[in-house]
This record gives C-alpha cells, structure tokens and sequence, in this order.
C-alpha cells in the first residue's frame, strides 16, 4: 500500500512538473527578404533538444500581419493558432509580417511610384523562400525536415517558393496548401465577385456590368502588366493602379504546373463551408493535379463545416473569423505531419 502511494505522489509529482518544461518558446527575429528587406516575424519552439522539423507559415492576400491578420476588421489569429498547436506536437514554426507592413513599415518605399516594383508577385515569392532558408538554418532545426504551409494566396506563394528552391537544389519537405485556390485568379476572382454581388443583392445588370469589368480588367492587366486607368469605384479597393504587376504574374500562375514539378507530399486542407475559395472546383483541381504526379504523395481534407479560415462559424451569416482552428482541421495537420515530416 505504501509503494502504491509512493508510486501514484511520484508520478503525480513528474506530470506536474512536465507542462513546465514542455512549453514551447516564442522569438522575434527577423530576416533579409527578397532585395534585402527586412522581414520581422516570430519563430515558435518547442521544447524539445533535438533537431526536428519545422514550417514556415505563409499569410493570405491583402495587408495580412504574421497572425493571418488585417486588423481591425479581420482579425482570425489562424496562423498563430496553428503555430501554438503545432509547437505542442513537437513542430516549430516561423511566421512574418509581410513586406513593408506592420513591423516591416520602415522598409515600405516613400514614393508611391516604387510600390509596383516592391509589391511585385517575384518578391513576395523571394520573402516566402527567404524564410524557408532562414528556418533551414536555425539550431534545433532539422534542414532536411522543414516544409511549407501557406493559408490561400499564402498557399500560392508556397508553390512558387517551393520551385525556387528546388531550383537551389533545397526543395522543401513537404507543402501544406490551405483555403488554396487550384484554378487560375481571374477565374476565383470572378466567382468571388458573384457571390459578393449575390450577398448585397445586386440587380442582374448591376451583376454584368461589374463582371464585364472586371473581365476587361483583368484582360487589360494580361495584355500590357498594367491596371487600367478607368477602373470603376466599386472595383477600386481590388484593382490599385501600383498592383499591375503583382497582377500581371498572379493571373498567369499556373498552379497544374507547379504541383507537378514538386515531387514531395503534400496535404490540402480546405473548408467545406468556405466562401472564397471553392471546395468542389479549387480543392479538386489541386487534388487531380498532384494525383498525376509520378510516385504521388498527398492528401485532400476537407473539414466539415469550416471556412475559409478554418473556423466553424455559429451560423450561415457569420464570416467563419472569430474562434479556434476546427477540431478536425488541427487534427488533420497533426496526423499528416507526424506521418510525413516528423519521421527522420
């Protein structure tokens, strides 16, 4: 009776010391981007000795913060919530402001005229390989165990990031694609106008006229790298005159190719209820493009009842934002990664 209570204050005593010692590590560094920016960002460590493997989390479009944030209107923290249950598996993670925002403001040129060339498409791809380096090289890392996950357009760049460093002869280990369109941008952007236009309840004509525009944007942009001048009010916030390029190599992003020219597994994780980015017509494609690559390795999830950002919102009218990452969703990462990058 004496060992069993020995034993049972004994194991009580090691468990309740082991959240202590287990609690994963946040950093602020920074880094050098694409043209020697400076990227600033959280790297999260587990507490773990051993070198094990890593991700570098890539944001979504738009003015997003490292917490896949735009505050104060969109605030989700998903970035950051992955970042905290992955540290919790034994997975460390770095994530980043994007170029010129937030902490990297100081780097954002101050003639309006150099913003085209600085938020070019080529350097955000540089920033999400740069980061990938940087991770690579970190203590406790394993090199050869650092992956990619990058949440929509982040899941884009992901792509590209990846064939660059192919190219250096590092391909990452694996690729995450979550909320990832699978199809060309001006395809998803237009069914993203519809079901915008449907929400405010837009007349039919109000419906063609925008989504003639749009098209001839769109088109203007393929043609000559350039935003029309005379781009309509409601379009404004979509189309900024310095976007031409960003624009012009997105709209020619193929992403068939780019998930056949990697030849390491992936996972694609998609909402079911997600908004933005279709299930049945982005997830699909994605999932029949890797399926014709030669010794395949991946895996489609999609998550009941999530959106785009993997929450699962109270009802049909709420944005799917606010609350935890869907129980399934972090599943989902766990189970894949420890198959495919936890091993050695």
């Amino acid at each position: 009776m004496l060992r069993a209570t020995v034993h049972t204050l004994l194991v009580s005593a090691v468990f309740s010391w082991l959240p202590a010692i287990a609690k994963a590590v946040e950093q602020q560094v920074s880094f050098p981007g694409a043209g020697g920016v400076t990227l600033a960002g959280t790297l999260e460590l587990p507490a773990c000795e051993r070198a094990g493997p890593a991700l570098v989390l890539l944001a979504g479009s738009g003015p997003t913060d490292r917490d896949g944030n735009q505050p104060p209107a969109l605030v989700t923290d998903l970035l950051k919530q992955i970042a905290a249950g992955l540290a919790d598996e034994g997975i460390a993670t770095l994530r980043f402001d994007k170029r010129g925002m937030y902490a990297n403001k100081a780097d954002l040129p101050k003639d309006i005229a150099a913003y085209g060339e600085f938020f070019s498409w080529e350097n955000f791809v540089g920033d999400a390989a740069a980061g990938w380096r940087f991770l690579a090289k970190q203590p406790h890392i394993d090199p050869k165990r650092v992956g990619i996950l990058g949440h929509s357009e982040g899941g884009m760049l992901a792509l590209e990031a990846a064939a660059v460093l192919k190219a250096e002869g590092h391909a990452p280990a694996a690729l995450i694609l979550v909320s990832t369109p699978g199809r060309t941008m001006d395809a998803v952007i237009t069914d993203q106008l519809k079901s915008t236009l449907a929400r405010q309840h837009a007349t039919p004509a109000q419906t063609d006229y925008f989504l003639g525009e749009n098209a001839r944007i769109t088109k203007t942009i393929r043609e000559t790298g350039k935003v029309p001048p005379d781009v309509p009010a409601g379009l404004a916030a979509l189309y900024p005159a310095y976007l031409g390029k960003f624009y012009h190599s997105e709209l020619a992003w193929d992403p068939g190719k780019l998930a056949a020219d990697f030849s390491g597994p992936m996972l694609i994780v998609q909402g079911a209820a997600d908004i933005q980015v279709s299930p049945e017509r982005d997830a699909k494609a994605l999932d029949a493009a890797f399926a014709s690559r030669k010794d395949d390795v991946h895996t489609l999830a999609v998550i009941p009842k999530a959106s785009h950002n993997l929450k699962v919102p109270p009802n049909a009218d709420d944005p799917g934002f606010k609350g935890p990452v869907a129980d399934d969703a972090m599943d989902q990462l766990r189970k894949w990664i420890a198959e495919h990058l936890k091993q050695s």
